[in-house]
């Protein structure tokens, strides 16, 4: 595979496939590059931090059921598997004086913008849940584009690196959030918002100014990747081209990541209250403990960037989903505060090296004209994690006890590892078995 452990030198030279079609392209300012499009990450993740933190409250002003607050809090998730993946195929449709991708976050970034920062200035159900709809809507629209946008304008041997600053500033992000803007809401209900959509905004501009797609996407700079009988842009027979690929790599890695993320999510949704009922925590120590998997993150994503580039992404993922298993496993026995911390810092580090390298790893075996489809399909992978963990971690729970807590989080890594199995370090064209 070209590109996966290469060493860095002055420029690079990609092929796409068996085509040989080459790709030259030097690597300089590719870090401002990616720090543009980290600042939209940034805000998106605090922006999302913000929602899922006062969002309930906000509707609990109006309605009382907590089942129906529950559902309009998976609106995002729903947004993600229908809407985003529309959005992520049609800019591989289109093609304007700007690119393909960045008219979509033209578009997007404002709007969006504009109504989360109307959420905490609702008055009314109505009006709430608009800027509710709204606001995914117009986050569905730039979400998939916007991180296509980082392999189209990236080369391959770069794109673990750059996805760890991602990472990173997506992470701090919510950090931020919490940190700095949450406090804020004691003086103003809407101070912390109008931040965040500021952030939003203000990248947007960044990448105006910073980001010429047209100049710097390899799908101008030279012939596009082999066509694929997938027609492009289109959803469905892009996800049917994954199954039925001789190469059953793409297949098992959108598994492996469908699992590794339900594991995750699932304990970071539900630690809290985990703290709170089976280790004797108060709600504000459970979160701190939990924050040390959190910084332990942030603090890795691109060293585990750097280390996927250099060894190889694979065997990196495998190398991270192995630490997180044995996290998840070890911190169901430990009770000594300084041992748990430590763990959860080794399993912070882990899930950095899995999903910093796991993107780059999918999207460098994809056609390079169809960047939007497929990450459209592996976003909606992500979320459907996202939507089916939490109640699987729950019924656990409701069945055996908070002893079980981490039990679906270790099957869950470990799923994803035996997918790791199935999958090849070779490049190949994307092509359909017939059967």
């Amino acid at each position: 595979m070209p590109g996966a452990g290469d060493e860095v030198t002055p420029s690079y030279c990609s092929c796409d496939g068996s085509n040989g079609a080459m790709i030259n392209q030097r690597p300089s300012g590719w870090i401002l590059r990616t720090s543009a499009i980290g600042l939209v990450s940034l805000g998106g993740q605090m922006s999302a931090a913000l929602y899922n933190a006062y969002l309930p409250i906000f509707y609990g002003a109006f309605i009382a059921s907590n089942t129906l607050i529950g559902l309009v809090m998976i609106i995002d998730n729903i947004a993600s598997l229908t809407i985003q993946p529309y959005f992520a195929g049609l800019s591989d449709r289109v093609d304007t004086k700007l690119g393909r991708r960045i008219p979509f976050l033209l578009a997007g970034i404002p709007v969006a913008a504009l109504f989360f920062a109307m959420i905490p200035r609702a008055r009314s159900l109505a009006l709430l849940f608009a800027a509710t709809i709204l606001v995914n809507t117009a986050g569905a629209a730039f979400n998939s584009p916007g991180y296509a946008l980082m392999p189209d304008i990236t080369p391959r041997p770069l794109r673990s690196r750059a996805n760890g600053i991602l990472n990173m500033m997506g992470g701090l992000g919510a950090v931020i959030a919490f940190l700095v803007l949450s406090p804020l809401i004691r003086r103003s209900r809407t101070l912390p918002f109008d931040i965040a959509s500021g952030i939003l905004l203000g990248a947007l501009v960044v990448i105006l100014f910073v980001i010429r797609e047209r100049r710097l996407s390899q799908l101008y700079l030279a012939d596009q990747a082999p066509a694929s009988d997938v027609e492009v842009g289109r959803l469905l027979p892009a996800a049917r081209m994954v199954v039925l690929s001789r190469d059953r790599t793409l297949l098992f890695l959108m598994l492996g990541a469908l699992a590794w993320v339900a594991a995750v999510n699932g304990v970071q949704n539900m630690f809290t209250r985990y703290g709170v009922q089976h280790l004797g925590l108060d709600p504000a120590g459970a979160t701190s403990i939990l924050a040390f998997f959190a910084i332990a993150f942030i603090a890795c994503s691109v060293p585990a960037g750097i280390l996927g580039d250099r060894i190889g992404r694979l065997k990196t993922i495998r190398l991270g989903a192995a630490g997180t298993l044995v996290t998840f496993v070890a911190v169901s026995f430990i009770r000594d505060a300084a041992l748990y911390r430590l763990s959860l810092i080794i399993g912070g580090a882990g899930w950095a090296l899995v999903i910093t390298n796991a993107y780059p790893f999918f999207v460098d075996r994809i056609p390079a004209a169809q960047t939007g489809t497929f990450t459209g399909l592996w976003n909606a992978t992500l979320a459907l994690a996202g939507l089916v963990s939490p109640p699987i971690y729950g019924a656990v729970v409701d069945v055996f006890g908070f002893g079980a807590f981490f039990v679906p989080g270790v099957v869950f890594m470990a799923a994803g590892i035996a997918c790791t199995f199935g999958m090849t370090t070779q490049t190949r064209p994307l092509r359909a078995s017939r059967t």
